[in-house]
């Protein structure tokens, strides 16, 4: 270990960028999980040393963004996490009369990105100002909310391998589905992505989001801890709107008041588990299975987690 920490700490510019059995309760929107071995808060400029690195000592790496999407098991993660985050956020404008373009580190804030594509009279972005994750992690599962994701503004995207060499994807190569992407079937790290939108008046986008938040606030429990949608909607259609909402099948399970500790079925929303403050990952982790299974044996559906688990659940 001592080796991979010097070689480790000759390649961050910030020392403080590189941390040892790290909490990854401070790391993940449900503020559960346990230690990281090393976590590593990377910069563009360090991202391709750091794999090698890595790959040379023979340590098992993981990626996260915003943990917005994630539970942690309290056993925590063996190796290492890279955190694609506040060090790799740039953000670049392209804005022509008509539309415009936007270049994103992968670690640049979803919201952010929203906002600032507002006030440069960019639309298309409107759906995605209260979902907390990063441009990377958006990318990773087509994020999207309210009629909107991230198929209809990505235009291209940057990659790194495990042996550390870039890619370039074009849209076409993308593969974007409900909530996928090509990227869920590779080991590659997203490192960046292009936006394209057409140009509108700013009071209208301004009236738009705004929309979009009070809808928000009104159906989902955004004052508690959660990870979003618990599940992904079921069926076979191609389009979103022909798919079934979890909730409504959780509901019909008799499973809207469910409870494990410190985890529960969201009064709000029943499509989301959260941390009511005293939940550990074993709680949420046991609730999840709970509800798939009453789901199953009463709908004869099977849900299938939204929620990336990492870690030992045992």
């Amino acid at each position: 270990m001592e080796s991979v920490i010097a070689d480790l700490r000759k390649i961050m510019h910030d020392e403080n960028a590189l941390r040892l059995d790290e909490p990854m309760s401070q790391h993940t929107t449900f503020g559960v999980g346990g230690e990281a071995d090393f976590f590593i808060d990377v910069a563009s400029s360090e991202l391709r040393l750091v794999i090698r690195c890595l790959r040379d000592h023979g340590v098992p790496l993981t990626v996260i963004g915003n943990g917005s999407n994630l539970l942690v098991s309290d056993k925590g993660i063996r190796g290492a996490v890279i955190c694609i985050g506040k060090r790799m956020n740039e953000v670049a404008f392209d804005v022509k009369e008509v539309g415009g373009s936007i270049s994103c580190a992968a670690g640049a804030l979803l919201p952010s990105v929203a906002r600032k594509a507002a006030e440069a009279s960019l639309t298309g972005l409107e759906f995605a100002t209260g979902i907390p994750g990063t441009i990377g992690g958006a990318v990773y599962m087509n994020a999207g909310a309210f009629g909107g994701d991230m198929s209809g503004v990505v235009t291209a995207v940057t990659a790194m391998t495990e042996d550390g060499e870039a890619r370039h994807y074009s849209k076409a190569e993308i593969g974007f589905g409900y909530r996928s992407s090509i990227f869920s079937k590779k080991k590659e790290i997203i490192t960046g992505a292009t936006l394209a939108m057409p140009t509108d008046d700013p009071a209208k986008i301004k009236a738009r989001i705004a929309e979009i938040k009070e809808k928000r606030a009104q159906s989902q429990p955004i004052d508690k801890r959660s990870a979003g949608s618990t599940f992904r909607k079921v069926g076979t259609g191609n389009a979103v709107d022909d798919l079934t909402p979890a909730w409504k099948l959780i509901q019909q399970a008799g499973m809207k008041d469910a409870h494990i500790g410190g985890a529960r079925v969201s009064e709000k929303h029943s499509g989301f588990v959260i941390n009511e403050g005293t939940a550990s990952a074993m709680d949420i982790y046991n609730l999840i299975q709970e509800i798939a299974e009453k789901v199953k044996t009463k709908t004869g559906v099977t849900l299938e987690p939204e929620v990336k688990m990492i870690g030992e659940f045992d």
